[in-house]
């Protein structure tokens, strides 16, 4: 690929700066773009050079920032507690992320989609390495790679047009998920309300029984007066 990433700057949150190879005005590398302040420790590259992982491992506890460089933007920000290992699959569909047995605890692996929603988890002690399986070449005959080249970007924009549609349907799910907790809660609250309303008349019974007048009832304030001697003294 022509793009290439770099970590710099003092302190635990350094920069990502980005940069390209293909500026038709000149033979420099030409900046892309800098994000600033990153919990970072090392980058990772998708094999289809569109997606990147920004990762904070070793003391910083396994901050995931899954990146879009194209549009560059920040897809999702994740977590993976002491994470070690970040490991791409060879289609840049999938992302793994371990815990391998340098720590003695967390061991095991989550496996993710390139948008960074958790997929699969797996807790395993003693968990020493994630390997994906290599991808067989494909052998296409000269006329087809060339078929292929030159419909390249009809092909392109196909696959972008199912990333994209993946990515809404993440949205999609991330939504119905709120939805779905705030209707929980409106239920949990109306139930509750409804079990005080069909308690309340035996309370205030209760209540009437006691002599307890709460605040909110209406009371008869009777004012009585009392006259009490004190003393008493005979005048000569």
């Amino acid at each position: 690929g022509h793009r290439f990433a770099v970590v710099h700057g003092d302190g635990a949150r350094p920069d990502v700066s980005f940069y390209t190879m293909k500026d038709p005005k000149s033979r420099q590398a030409k900046h892309l773009g800098t994000l600033h302040g990153r919990p970072v420790t090392s980058l990772h590259w998708s094999p289809q050079g569109k997606f990147l992982i920004i990762a904070g491992l070793k003391g910083l506890n396994g901050q995931l920032e899954f990146f879009n460089v194209n549009d560059m933007d920040t897809m999702a920000i994740n977590e993976h507690f002491m994470c070690t290992n970040v490991d791409w699959d060879p289609t840049g569909r999938y992302v793994a992320t371990s815990v391998t047995s340098v720590h003695q605890m967390e061991n095991g692996y989550i496996v993710w989609s390139f948008l960074g929603q958790q997929l699969y988890k797996v807790n395993r002690d003693r968990f020493f390495q994630f390997l994906w399986r290599p991808r067989m070449p494909v052998k296409l005959g000269e006329e087809k790679e060339a078929e292929i080249q030159k419909n390249l970007k009809k092909y392109s924009k196909k696959f972008e047009a199912e990333d994209e549609s993946l990515k809404s349907q993440a949205d999609t799910e991330k939504m119905a998920e709120r939805n779905k907790m705030e209707a929980d809660w409106k239920a949990f609250v109306d139930g509750k309300a409804a079990e005080f309303n069909a308690i309340k008349s035996e309370y205030l019974a209760l209540v009437k029984l006691s002599g307890y007048i709460e605040e909110d009832q209406e009371a008869e304030i009777e004012e009585v007066e009392v006259e009490e001697v004190i003393s008493v003294k005979e005048e000569k």
